[in-house]
């Protein structure tokens, strides 16, 4: 089966798990390359959304990372909770 008949059309509708699946993994890539380790090294859970903004915690370690992730997957930013 090629790659692309398992890629999203633009407009098609996904389920709510595939998209929160999607935001934690936009999360987890960007946590990885900011602390230059393997994506392997980062965990992360969905916490909540609003206006279409989802909130991702992303941990390496014990080291806590909130994203903020859009409906597309992009990371619009992220913090360092307590630092």
């Amino acid at each position: 089966m090629p790659l692309a008949a398992c890629v999203p059309t633009e407009g098609a509708v996904t389920s709510p798990d595939d998209l929160r699946l999607r935001q934690q993994a936009a999360c987890s890539a960007q946590i990885a390359a900011h602390i230059r380790r393997p994506v392997a090294e980062v965990t992360s859970r969905w916490i909540s959304e609003t206006d279409g903004i989802a909130t991702i915690e992303a941990r390496d370690g014990n080291r806590p990372h909130l994203c903020r992730v859009d409906a597309t997957g992009h990371v619009l930013g992220f913090v360092h909770p307590g630092a």
